[in-house]
């Protein structure tokens, strides 16, 4: 589990709470990513096999229409293998079954093709159905395994054009039964995978919420602890120092000979100490918001997107507009966590020559247009316009959010 936020030191001292990503996360992201690489890789030398081994075959017994026939199946059904593997899953359930029918026909084609009763290419239809389980649900994923299941069956049983003699129906039970455990054990892979998937999208968007409320506590600790010290400088010191100042004038007027000299030099000192001291206390009181390490507090150590984060140095806003892109900028991070797919997300802030402060994101992600504006992105959008703020969406490519703050926060009517 995550290590929880630590609070220590007296007081409620937020300046030392912190949340720090376990890296055993961030390493079985990493090794998530070698795994699917690998796997790739693995399926690409299967289909490679199955091609030189199952095509030979063909080649060898069949007619070139069958030849012809077989070729434009495995064809198609590499390339719909590709782009269910790839492709976000469509919002409809039509889109859904479409997407998978590709694969699951072809491969039924090439295995009903194949000279040797079904073959290595009956591998093909497990692959499907891992495949299907990416997008379809728990029952539709059990009827292309079903599906698949009695095209095996067929195929052993002599269904195909290039076979003559059936197995015996033992041994067809036996394939039959083999091949859906198969298909049933790789679509299981693959829910778990995605239930993985989305506790550690879970935990980082905690993290992201987490980090967020650490770094606006730490921003408000600071401010308070700021205050407090420039209140006990300018009540306790300052008054101090100004009596001592006027015990010093008076001293002044009742020394005589070589001694005033020494008074009224520490008179100055007394003076231009009290000034250092009204100083320190103006700039404590003063002292910006540090939005530039709040929002590097709330990106960072985030193992997907990766986050790329600009802001402008010399940007100087008040608590409350500094507050509200910190927000803002939380609920960009944990929707593309959610939503997005992506692999990277820019993060700019800056302030325009108008005088007008800027935060523009984008994500590589899916996007989606139109954009359906949630809970999350309706708060976004509430505390930009109660700062006088407004906010644009944009899913057509990745997604985008523009937020324009003004110049000085808007004041209530």
């Amino acid at each position: 589990m995550p290590h929880l936020p630590v609070v220590t030191g007296a007081h409620h001292d937020f300046r030392h709470l912190t949340w720090a990503w376990p890296a055993p996360y961030a390493d079985l992201m990493q090794r998530s990513r070698y795994v699917e690489m690998w796997a790739a890789a693995c399926l690409v030398v299967v289909c490679l096999l199955v091609a030189v081994v199952e095509g030979s075959g063909v080649a060898a017994v069949g007619t070139p229409l069958i030849l012809g026939t077989w070729l434009v199946a495995f064809v198609t059904y590499l390339v719909g293998v590709a782009v269910v593997s790839v492709r976000s899953t469509p919002r409809s359930v039509r889109g859904r079954l479409v997407l998978v029918a590709v694969p699951v026909v072809a491969g039924a084609v090439v295995v009903l093709l194949s000279p040797n009763r079904g073959g290595m290419s009956a591998i093909l239809l497990v692959i499907v159905a891992a495949s299907a389980a990416l997008h379809l649900s728990v029952r539709a994923t059990l009827a292309v395994v079903a599906l698949n299941s009695a095209v095996v069956v067929a195929a052993s049983s002599a269904a195909g054009p290039l076979v003559t003699t059936p197995s015996p129906w033992g041994e067809v039970v036996l394939v039959g039964v083999l091949y859906a455990l198969l298909q049933m054990a790789s679509a299981s892979m693959v829910w778990s995978q995605e239930r993985v998937s989305e506790a550690l999208g879970q935990v980082t968007v905690a993290h992201v919420e987490l980090r967020s409320t650490s770094a606006l506590l730490a921003q408000s600790s600071q401010a308070q602890e700021r205050l407090r010290i420039s209140r006990e400088l300018h009540d306790v010191l300052g008054h101090q120092l100004t009596a001592l100042a006027l015990e010093l004038e008076i001293a002044t007027h009742r020394t005589e000979g070589p001694g005033r000299e020494h008074v009224v030099r520490a008179r100055a000192l007394a003076k231009e100490l009290l000034g250092d001291v009204r100083s320190v206390v103006g700039t404590e009181r003063a002292q910006p918001f540090d939005l530039r390490t709040a929002l590097a507090e709330v990106v960072g150590d985030i193992p997907y997107p990766t986050v790329h984060l600009d802001v402008d140095p010399d940007l100087d806003l008040d608590d409350a507009r500094a507050t509200a892109l910190v927000r803002a900028v939380q609920e960009i991070v944990t929707n593309a966590i959610r939503h997005a797919q992506a692999e990277n997300l820019w993060v700019t802030l800056n302030r325009a020559e108008d005088g007008d402060v800027h935060l523009e994101t984008q994500d590589d992600g899916v996007g989606g247009a139109p954009v359906v504006v949630g809970n999350g992105l309706r708060g976004l959008q509430e505390r930009v316009a109660a700062l006088g703020g407004q906010v644009e969406l944009d899913g057509s490519s990745g997604f985008r959010v523009n937020a324009v703050l003004p110049r000085r926060a808007a004041v209530p009517t």
